[in-house]
């Protein structure tokens, strides 16, 4: 009984191991940062739609990583003294409403990796596994204006010979990097159709 769960752990601590050590992720799109704008006046008001159901029984219910995010972008880069977390819009001024969705990959390469998952990763596995897309509602005294959207690509790689390279997901772009790369682009594209002010 005990050989029969240590083999059983084994096998699982193999599989995890395959699994991770063994991986390259890199999310895209690469990161540009528009100038800061010296002159910050005015609020905007945003909502990012996390799809997650809360729970409303709880006494705090954090904002997630990419509102924070959003919040920090909003106010160094595209002017604002303030950005504020609002739902419903407001019917004065400009209010964001931003969602991500999420792209599922391919039935082939989910069959692919999968396969290369159960070979403790002797098979390779390479592509563009999913992604996201982000979409930017812009309201202006609560009439759609304008909606832009983003695609944040996945890249993955698996294979076993990649152990001694498994360093370089320290370089790649992570998902918060990617999802940065959406709002400054989003920024840059608002300001150049004239909704938010220019730096």
């Amino acid at each position: 009984m005990f050989m029969i769960h240590a083999l059983r752990t084994m096998v699982l601590f193999g599989y995890l191991w395959a699994a991770t050590a063994c991986t390259i992720v890199s999310y895209g799109p690469e990161v540009i940062a528009p100038a800061a704008s010296l002159k910050k006046e005015g609020v905007i008001r945003f909502f990012y739609f996390t799809g997650a159901i809360r729970d409303p029984s709880a006494k705090e219910n954090p904002l997630p990583a990419e509102a924070k995010l959003l919040q920090e972008v909003l106010e160094s880069k595209a002017g604002f003294a303030a950005a504020i977390v609002s739902t419903p819009p407001s019917t004065k001024g400009i209010h964001l409403n931003i969602y991500a969705t999420v792209k599922e990959s391919s039935a082939a390469a989910k069959r692919f990796c999968t396969l290369s998952s159960l070979t403790f990763s002797a098979l390779p596995c390479y592509g563009e596994t999913g992604g996201y897309l982000v979409q930017y509602d812009l309201l202006v005294d609560n009439e759609l204006k304008k909606t832009y959207r983003y695609e944040i690509h996945k890249t993955f790689a698996q294979w076993i010979g990649l152990l001694p390279l498994v360093w370089v997901n320290g370089l790649t772009g992570d998902y918060s990097d990617a999802f940065t790369g959406t709002a400054y682009q989003f920024i840059h594209d608002s300001q150049a159709d004239g909704y938010l002010p220019s730096p």
